[in-house]
């Protein structure tokens, strides 16, 4: 998870207290978008995370999104628990769909959110480079590192592909350094995986 700022929410969730009311009455079988001056909301909203997360998933950092995994966004408080928080901004995150798929609709107050004031990735998480997992910092507190334990955890951020996948990074990253080039911030974002180049 790479720390990202948030910014004010769309003009398109002006509603969103009225549509939470409404989604939580009704309780439909599908969730659906309201449309805002002739555009859905999903699809403003989609822009807005893409350009905030540089279309990087919110949670694994996976890039490109829409290429490698479909795109989707995340409820982080889990639209089926919390219905009122359907439409809260500070609850949309852009998500591969491998992440929000692990996750489901499961949720615990403990879990970390790349948004959050405070958050970076090295106060709560190392990298093994010979076998791409992420592991819980143990020089962080006790409570830190069960917050990372979680979302390790709900996300399935170690899985063989997703550990694989992160090696062919860090051979690119190594790549660079014999170079005796580092990686140029514009070039980040055109990375997977950011958190292996900080």
């Amino acid at each position: 998870m790479m720390k990202f700022t948030r910014s004010a929410a769309p003009k398109c969730l002006k509603k969103y207290k009225q549509w939470g009311r409404e989604y939580t009455r009704k309780r439909p079988s599908k969730f659906y978008w309201h449309r805002y001056q002739n555009r859905s909301v999903h699809e403003i909203v989609l822009a807005e995370l893409e350009s905030l997360t540089a279309n990087h998933c919110s949670f694994c950092d996976g890039y490109p999104l829409g290429a490698q995994s479909r795109q989707t966004i995340e409820h982080f408080r889990p639209k089926s628990k919390y219905p009122r928080l359907a439409y809260v901004w500070q609850n949309l995150f852009l998500s591969c769909d491998v992440c929000q798929n692990a996750k489901g609709e499961n949720y615990d107050k403990k879990l970390l959110k790349p948004d959050a004031i405070g958050y970076a990735f090295n106060r709560y998480f190392k990298i093994k480079a010979k076998t791409g997992e992420i592991v819980i910092n143990l020089a962080a507190s006790p409570d830190d590192q069960e917050r990372a334990k979680i979302t390790l955890e709900m996300y399935d951020l170690n899985s063989t592909v997703r550990k694989s996948s992160r090696i062919k990074q860090l051979q690119l990253k190594y790549m660079f350094k014999y170079r005796k080039r580092g990686i140029a911030n514009d070039d980040l974002d055109n990375l997977a995986y950011r958190f292996l180049f900080i």
